[in-house]
């Protein structure tokens, strides 16, 4: 049995090819699988009576591999060509779920995995993550959702009172967000006559940072208010069981607030040199654990 390190992504992702390559300069075993169950990987789940689980990855016919830690990227995607739609759906969904169970049994550290919400729609709106952020003591934009004309005209004098003449407009379905100027209500107070509409108050330019466990990666200078804001996304975080995840904060009209979470961080978004901090965090982190772990079983 030998020992290695799982990285499941999807291709051409510089996150997982800059892990899988950060773990060979390490010396450490590393698999890089673009798609859940893909060739030449064999995943087995062995479920017991008692219902104990035991789950398996073999990359050879005779040699089944000691996972020793997973970074989950995707929850994989099967190749369309050559499937009818409606197999192609049907198979997919087998696969996410049995992806989803096998990741669930594994005993080793699985950074951002076995979450059945976050594995089916990973990006989900502020709105999610609003009550956890806030237990935490986490500012957040104000946001109403109403089918409501006096409480549209309330929200917009709200918002005109201090100084802020817009708002934004968010869709609950889609990863989308528009700006409402001061020749924008009238359109919104259209759209509210057929559906509720979801307004929010519009911030300053925002912050990146990225969360790799107890690590707060800034993308640019820290924030004056970053010590004590950090350590509250760190809680965050933890509460969410997200060990890597992209926050973005910027300044509302009450203060330094979230305006958008994400359990699926882009390296893209980050600089050159946080990006290469980020990379070497979650390295760290998995091999960490893994570390742990072992003195764990030993003692």
């Amino acid at each position: 049995m030998s020992v290695m390190h799982l990285v499941l992504g999807y291709p051409n992702d510089s996150c997982c090819t800059a892990v899988a390559a950060r773990f060979e300069a390490l010396g450490l075993s590393v698999c890089r699988l673009d798609a859940a169950f893909a060739e030449p990987a064999r995943f087995s789940l062995d479920i017991d009576a008692t219902g104990r689980a035991t789950a398996t990855l073999a990359l050879a016919e005779d040699r089944v591999e000691q996972v020793e830690s997973v970074l989950v990227r995707s929850s994989g995607a099967i190749d369309p060509a050559g499937w009818d739609a409606a197999d192609h759906a049907y198979m997919q969904a087998e696969t996410q779920a049995a992806a989803l169970a096998w990741l669930a049994a594994l005993d080793c550290p699985v950074v951002n995995g076995a979450n059945a919400e976050l594995w089916y729609r990973p990006r989900k709106p502020l709105l999610y993550w609003r009550s956890l952020l806030n237990a935490c003591g986490i500012r957040v934009p104000d946001i109403l959702i109403t089918s409501n004309a006096a409480d549209l005209q309330r929200f917009r004098a709200k918002l005109e009172a201090a100084g802020v003449p817009g708002a934004i407009c968010r869709s609950l379905a889609r990863h989308e967000d528009w700006l409402v100027g001061l020749d924008d209500w009238t359109g919104v107070a259209a759209l509210q006559r057929y559906a509720p509409v979801c307004l929010a108050e519009p911030h300053a330019t925002v912050t990146l940072l990225c969360i790799v466990g107890n690590t707060v990666i800034w993308d640019a200078e820290p924030l004056p208010a970053a010590s004590a804001l950090s350590e509250k996304l760190v809680q965050f975080a933890r509460c969410a069981n997200l060990g890597f995840v992209e926050i973005a904060v910027a300044e509302v009209r009450t203060g330094l607030a979230v305006v958008h979470v994400d359990p699926v961080p882009m390296l893209e978004h980050f600089s050159s040199a946080a990006s290469i901090r980020i990379v070497d965090a979650l390295t760290d982190l998995l091999a960490g654990q893994a570390h742990e772990r072992r003195k764990e079983m030993v003692s």
